[in-house]
């Protein structure tokens, strides 16, 4: 991988760390999925009159929304609703990097090197530790289903490097009415209550701008960004990327939600960026 796309990575990491602060933030005020129901009507509206429909497939138009949008946002949220903490949801949303390569391998038929499925148990090794040495304040209902999350956004993963060269935003505007409608009718038979009790003048700002930084930054740039590294290199030397994220997540976590960043996390850290590391090694210039 060149250094400048090294480089995009490691920003989507940051980008994704200082995410799960905002996705904190934006489910301690607000009802989860109508959380992220908002999300999605954010970057479509007014947007989608202003960038032209993507050409794209039907199939991939009504599929696109359910997993990367529907299933793993509303999961999401909801998981962390829970009470799991920052750090320890992106671990578990993480696994989307093994969930990604497993998926690729089998269906795509990418071929795995001796160094990267070493570079791939390493990290996996990292954020075992890190899931294991928590001091367990989490529900384990909230683990599995921010699990499932994480093998829709595997999936998702294929979908999105199956799209090819195309305008990602202009694709994100333009699937996100989709998701948004779907979010929003799970929202209402679920969280009906919750959201009659929704005091407009109480919202504070940083849950305004948490929830802009889910729209826009988080979403739009970030998946913009890792869809174009996703169609210049195999999945194996992608998504392992992803595993820094608890990393930064739980670093801003400690910095902006005073979550408090342990021993193991650090050691997990290093574990995993030595996996990364691994996979990457003398592939910059590729």
């Amino acid at each position: 991988m060149r250094n400048k796309h090294t480089m995009m990575a490691i920003f989507i990491v940051f980008l994704w760390g200082l995410n799960f602060v905002a996705l904190k933030t934006t489910v301690t005020y607000l009802p989860p999925i109508f959380s992220a129901a908002f999300r999605f009507l954010l970057i479509s509206i007014p947007w989608i009159f202003i960038f032209k429909k993507p050409k794209i497939t039907v199939f991939q138009f009504i599929t696109i929304p359910l997993t990367l949008g529907v299933f793993q946002y509303s999961l999401l949220y909801y998981g962390m609703s829970l009470g799991l903490s920052t750090g320890l949801s992106a671990v578990v949303l993480q696994t989307q990097s093994f969930f990604s390569v497993f998926i690729a391998s089998v269906l795509m038929k990418e071929k795995l090197k001796s160094r990267e499925v070493c570079g791939l148990i390493i990290g996996a090794t990292g954020v075992l530790i890190l899931f294991l040495l928590n001091d367990g304040d989490f529900k384990f209902e909230s683990v599995l289903i921010i699990l499932i999350a994480a093998i829709s956004w595997g999936i998702a993963n294929i979908q999105l490097k199956g799209l090819g060269d195309i305008n990602m935003v202009s694709f994100l505007i333009w699937i996100s009415p989709i998701a948004s409608v779907l979010l929003f009718i799970i929202s209402y038979l679920f969280e009906f209550d919750d959201i009659k009790n929704i005091e407009v003048t109480k919202i504070e700002l940083k849950v305004v701008v948490s929830v802009l930084y889910t729209a826009y930054l988080s979403t739009v740039v970030g998946f913009t960004l890792w869809q174009y590294l996703l169609n210049k290199y195999n999945s194996v030397r992608v998504t392992p990327f992803g595993l820094l994220v608890p990393i930064t997540g739980s670093l801003f976590g400690f910095l902006f939600l005073g979550e408090i960043l342990e021993w193991y996390q650090v050691l997990s850290g290093i574990i995993i960026i030595s996996g990364l590391m691994l996979i990457i090694h003398k592939q910059n210039k590729e």
